[in-house]
């Protein structure tokens, strides 16, 4: 006796993993997002930048960047920010790039604004910007470095 054969199947049909990995992806997301809120209780969790939530973030600018105070100065009750860049000729005096970077992170310049800030040339001349809040003019040469000047807006 025999048994009876089945049919072979020819091609198997395997399932795609897709619709597993979108629903972990989801369920991550969610909890990323609700996690915070459902553990805060009642508490309210906020990202402002340090730029509004510190009462007078010119001042932190200069602290945490420039805390020697080589190449920044405050003036007219802090709504003023004089920084001076190293430069080839005056290398020990004035901020480094890196200082720089951190001052305008931390007064939350825009991207654009702050890619050209550092990008400027001598030939550029004197140039100027804004973003809420704030208006910054600024030049920028090998020998001397940058110097660049922030306003704080009394609106």
């Amino acid at each position: 006796m025999t048994s009876p054969q089945q049919p072979v199947q020819a091609h198997a049909r395997k399932r795609s993993p897709l619709p597993w990995i979108l629903l972990a992806v989801f369920v991550v997301a969610a909890g990323v997002v609700l996690g915070p809120r459902l553990l805060g209780g009642d508490q309210e969790v906020s990202a402002a930048p340090v730029a509004e939530s510190t009462a007078d973030p010119m001042a932190d600018a200069a602290n945490k960047c420039d805390p020697d105070r080589k190449g920044t100065k405050l003036s007219d009750n802090n709504s003023k920010l004089t920084v001076s860049g190293a430069g080839e000729e005056k290398s020990s005096a004035g901020i480094s790039a890196d200082a720089l970077t951190c001052i305008l992170d931390t007064l939350q310049v825009p991207g654009a604004l702050s890619s050209r800030i550092h990008k400027t040339v001598g030939a550029d001349g004197d140039l100027q910007g804004s973003w809420p809040g704030y208006k910054v003019t600024w030049k920028n040469n090998a020998a001397d470095g940058i110097d660049l000047i922030v306003v704080r807006d009394e609106e």
